[in-house]
């Protein structure tokens, strides 16, 4: 391999690593505002809901499942950026006599499989709209859940 090629390798694994340092901050940027939008939803619905404007309370809602909606295509972008980079890194190790960064995503294979769907930065965006969408369902009376709650009692007992 020559130097140029070598000054390649280690300018892509400097990418790699900017790519998840810039992935880090778009969450870090997207978790403030959906915190912000908790406090904003919390703020419409104190007092127990007396003068909530559903509509104002709707729309605010609305507006923090698409700011998570994008939030998460942005997470998939990141994702697809941070697999071409890696493909291309294996491209230029095939030219080196050592294979280091493939040979960790080797070792990493199983537990990374068990780890893909659970980590925090692909669950955040749906437990935030589940939040959102069950907070919506409390704040505005849309199911009487005192007597669903009775209802499965009684469902209970009957058996």
């Amino acid at each position: 391999m020559t130097d140029q090629s070598f000054d390649l390798y280690k300018m892509l694994v400097e990418e790699v690593r900017a790519t998840k340092q810039a992935r880090r901050e778009l969450t870090n940027t997207f978790m403030t505002l959906n915190l912000g939008g908790v406090g904003a939803l919390g703020f419409l619905a104190r007092e127990n809901g007396q003068g909530l404007n559903p509509a104002l309370f709707i729309m605010c809602a609305f507006a923090l499942v698409l700011t998570c909606i994008i939030w998460r295509t942005s997470n998939r972008y990141y994702t697809l950026l941070l697999d071409a980079k890696y493909k291309t890194l294996y491209a230029i190790e095939d030219g080196l006599s050592r294979h280091p960064i493939r040979e960790e995503y080797d070792a990493l294979k199983g537990s990374r499989k068990a780890m893909k769907w659970f980590t925090l930065e692909r669950a955040m965006p749906w437990l935030f709209i589940v939040g959102y969408v069950l907070f919506c369902v409390i704040q505005l009376n849309v199911v009487d859940f005192a007597q669903a709650h009775d209802a499965i009692r009684d469902a209970i007992h009957a058996l």
